[in-house]
C-alpha cells in the first residue's frame, strides 16, 4: 500500500506544491494518504501500520507492528463497506515539535448509505522515508465546522502537534 519516490532536492513553497518535481512529490504524497485510508476501510490493518511513521504509532501507544494491528483490528461499530475515500490537494507543512516538514493531505471518509451522509476529515502529514516511500506521521481530525481545504490541512496540522508517549 506505501508509495514510493525517489526524494529529490526540489521543495516548492506555495499552497499547491507548485509543478514538476514538486507536483510528483505532491501525487505521491496523495496517493499514500488515500492508500493509508483505504487500508483502514479495506481491514488491512499491516498495510495501514506499515503506511504510519514509527513516532506516530508510539504516540498512540503501540510500540511494535504487532500493537498497531491489535489495537486497529479491535471491533469497531457499525459497517462502511459503502463508504469512499476523498482527498485534498497536498500542501508543503512546515517542521512543527517532534514533526519534520512534509506534506499536508487532507482525507475525507464519505459514507453515503447513512442520512445524512457520513463524512469523516481528517489532515495527514505524511514525510517520506529513507528509501523515500511517503508515510503517516500526524493525523489530525478536522471538525465538521472546517472543510479540508488546505487552509483547514494547514491549521489543524499547525496546532495539534503529536507528541510521543
Amino acid at each position: 500500500m506505501a508509495v514510493t519516490l525517489p526524494l529529490s532536492g526540489c521543495v516548492t513553497t506555495d499552497d499547491s506544491a507548485g509543478s514538476g518535481e514538486g507536483k510528483e512529490r505532491a501525487t505521491a504524497a496523495i496517493e499514500a494518504a488515500r492508500a493509508h485510508q483505504q487500508a483502514q476501510l479495506d481491514h488491512d490493518w499491516e498495510a495501514a501500520c506499515k503506511a504510519m511513521t514509527e513516532r506516530l504509532r508510539r504516540s498512540q501507544g503501540m510500540d511494535t507492528m504487532a500493537e498497531c494491528v491489535e489495537v486497529l483490528t479491535a471491533p469497531k461499530p457499525r459497517d462502511n463497506s459503502d463508504a469512499r475515500v476523498s482527498t485534498s490537494e497536498a500542501i508543503e507543512v512546515p517542521a512543527l515539535g517532534p514533526h519534520p516538514a512534509g506534506i499536508g493531505v487532507g482525507v475525507g471518509v464519505i459514507v453515503d448509505s447513512r442520512r445524512p451522509p457520513l463524512v469523516v476529515q481528517t489532515a495527514l502529514r505524511l514525510v517520506p522515508d529513507e528509501r523515500g516511500t511517503w508515510l503517516v506521521d500526524q493525523m489530525v481530525n478536522i471538525f465538521e465546522s472546517e472543510s479540508a481545504d488546505s487552509k483547514a490541512v494547514r491549521a489543524a496540522l499547525a496546532e495539534r502537534v503529536t507528541v510521543d508517549k
